[in-house]
């Protein structure tokens, strides 16, 4: 995170987490509300249906836009209605700053007790033969064994302002995400799969990925069959938006040791 969006953070934040308990919060449908504006206390402060469970804010972040402001983005959870000490709920929200207030671009809902959201990350990707584009990672993952991953990815639009009813004029578009294991497959042998989730990692110097492959015999216990590690391609569609795919890929055998 940039110095100045450090900064931002703290301004966002500062005088905010304590004073929650006792704000008088919007209703759950309102904070949900794309395209509506909020207060910084808003935000961050999201009201909850249960008074038993509260939302509680997990991760904040701020990163700049091209030339049209600032984003915000959050990831609240509370505790599950079903299992109280396990696998709590979890929502994430990106936001963009309008004046003093912050309008709600996208909100995304983790199912209850099935998954929950990681810290997003906000990239600049390079298009092949075009400038780059800012994308937007949130990673659900979802709770066992398998720590199976599921990516929202989406991508910063400028418009017209006199197209939207608040500046700034920005908005979101989601990116097409096709998983790396979904291409490997076929290069799969009988027997084989994909041992746990793709963990795919987003950076200023690349879109990455790596996953395990198991065995059939193995019961699926553990990466004995190898892993693959490799990068990601942001290419246009015909349509206009933006797709990632596996690009190139590379499989080693698992270590003795492994």
């Amino acid at each position: 995170m940039k110095p100045n969006s450090i900064l931002c953070l703290v301004l966002v934040l500062s005088g905010v987490l304590s004073g929650c308990s006792g704000m008088r919060n919007r209703t759950s449908a309102d904070v949900r509300h794309e395209g509506a504006l909020f207060s910084n206390q808003e935000a961050v402060c999201l009201k909850s249906d249960d008074p038993a469970r509260p939302w509680r804010l997990k991760w904040a972040l701020t990163e700049e836009t091209w030339n049209t402001g600032e984003l915000f983005l959050t990831v609240h959870e509370r505790r599950s209605a079903i299992s109280p000490d396990y696998d709590p709920e979890s929502t994430a929200a990106i936001f963009v700053k309008a004046g003093g207030k912050l309008k709600l671009l996208k909100r995304l809902e983790a199912t209850e007790h099935v998954s929950h959201f990681l810290k997003p990350t906000v990239v600049w990707a390079a298009v092949k033969g075009e400038d780059r584009e800012q994308l937007i990672q949130i990673t659900e993952e979802y709770y066992g064994t398998g720590h199976l991953t599921e990516e929202h990815v989406f991508t910063t639009v400028v418009t017209p302002v006199s197209d939207l009813k608040f500046a700034p004029g920005l908005k979101l578009d989601e990116v097409e995400f096709v998983p790396a294991d979904a291409l490997f497959k076929e290069r799969l042998a009988k027997g084989e799969g994909v041992w746990k989730g793709v963990t795919s990692t987003f950076t200023g110097q690349g879109l990455y990925f790596d996953f395990a492959i198991w065995k059939d015999g193995d019961g699926n216990c553990c990466p004995s069959a190898g892993k693959v590690a490799g990068a990601y391609k942001l290419e246009r569609k015909p349509d206009g938006g933006l797709r990632i795919s596996m690009d190139t890929c590379k499989r080693e055998p698992v270590q003795e040791t492994e």
